[in-house]
């Protein structure tokens, strides 16, 4: 492969069109960067784009939580956990209100906020396959709903049914790779992945993949509604219709735009990863233009790649300053369509002497981004 270089919901949706107005015309915008990202009219809205990072239950283990306070200390205040830190969900998808209340409590005594809270599908997989198991399932995504709407979290995470999950023992499709320097990050290729395919545990057919996620989605949308909580779906990862013997359903711009027609609401938009959506190939600077201008965009994972699935049959998830993309036009394309939440590095790479918790790869990343966010024109709103 080649490296070529809260207020309200309806305010949100506002400050998005309100971006929209400052658009011109614009061609690809993978090969044309827009000038009016320079212009800043003094009517424009000020940009509260923040950084936010994510962490797993490693975190949790250090006297007086020093090791969430490091974020707070490399100037972050906004975390992306997943409910399997809270107690109780890993057991039965599901937590209590004590359990999340007092989640809440510990993060906000080191002064980190969450922003998104986000569910696995594993936990929800009947569901998924419209199997009648499943209401249970999503009757612990409609109470999980309704507790981050109280709480006043801003997205609410779903995602989406991925072929690995009809596996007995699914191995690893990806291969260990060396970056500048000899820092490690994964690279993905069909032909690996699809040079012994495993026999899945039973059929699963598209129909009824769509059939299980509306269902899901008709059920659970109702819990936020009326809050100043979202929901957001991230999409499969890889997005290949066709993954391990099995279908996958969501993984292009048309995918996410059905799922928002069939399940229409202010609140049901897109985590929009732009690593897996420059991976399928499509152009994530009109896909981000796309979602944004109609007020979908509710969270960003802003990491690079190195290839795509049509052209290179595979790529390279490599460190946020090393891949195809122009990460400061992305953030600039963001701005322009008025975009008002969180970007976070996601996956980790791996640096030498970064051991137990990759502090100095996310001290890299939340740096870059600290920097493309200065680089916004007149620095508009406060850079966290």
């Amino acid at each position: 492969m080649s490296n070529p270089q809260n207020s309200t919901r309806r305010e949100f949706v506002k400050q998005a069109a309100l971006g929209t107005m400052a658009l011109g015309t614009v061609g690809n915008l993978a090969q044309q960067p827009a000038a009016s990202a320079n212009a800043a009219p003094a009517d424009r809205p000020k940009s509260n784009i923040r950084i936010g990072v994510r962490f797993n239950t490693s975190w949790l283990n250090s006297k007086n939580d020093d090791d969430l306070k490091f974020f707070k200390q490399i100037g972050v205040n906004h975390v992306d956990i997943t409910m399997r830190e809270i107690e109780g969900y890993q057991e039965d998808g599901s937590v209590s209100k004590g359990n999340f209340r007092d989640f809440v409590k510990r993060l906000d005594a080191v002064g980190l906020k969450i922003e998104r809270a986000n569910t696995y599908g594993s936990t929800y997989l009947n569901a998924h396959l419209a199997r009648p198991e499943g209401q249970k399932e999503i009757d612990n995504l409609k109470r999980i709903g309704e507790m981050l709407a109280d709480a006043e979290i801003p997205v609410f995470g779903i995602q989406s049914c991925g072929a690995t999950q009809h596996l007995q023992n699914p191995a690893s499709r990806w291969a260990s790779k060396q970056g500048r320097g000899g820092y490690g990050y994964k690279e993905f290729s069909t032909s690996r992945s699809m040079s012994s395919i495993p026999r899945p545990k039973y059929k699963v057919t598209s129909d009824q993949l769509w059939k299980g996620v509306l269902n899901i989605y008709r059920q659970v949308m109702p819990t936020v509604e009326g809050s100043k909580t979202v929901i957001a779906m991230h999409g499969n990862d890889p997005p290949l219709y066709s993954f391990l013997g099995s279908p996958q359903i969501l993984c292009r711009f048309a995918d996410f735009d059905r799922l928002f027609s069939e399940v229409p609401s202010k609140h049901n938009g897109i985590t929009f990863c732009v690593g897996t959506r420059y991976e399928s190939g499509e152009n994530v600077y009109e896909g981000l233009r796309h979602f944004g201008e109609q007020g979908k965009l509710f969270h960003i994972h802003f990491r690079n790649v190195i290839g795509t699935l049509p052209t290179n049959q595979g790529y390279a998830e490599v460190m946020v300053d090393d891949g195809d993309l122009n990460m400061e036009q992305v953030l600039r394309t963001l701005d322009e369509v008025g975009y008002d939440g969180i970007i976070d590095y996601d996956h980790i790479m791996q640096i030498s002497g970064d051991q137990p918790l990759p502090k100095q790869y996310i001290a890299f990343a939340v740096g870059y981004m600290r920097g493309l966010l200065h680089s916004l024109p007149e620095q508009r709103g406060r850079v966290e």
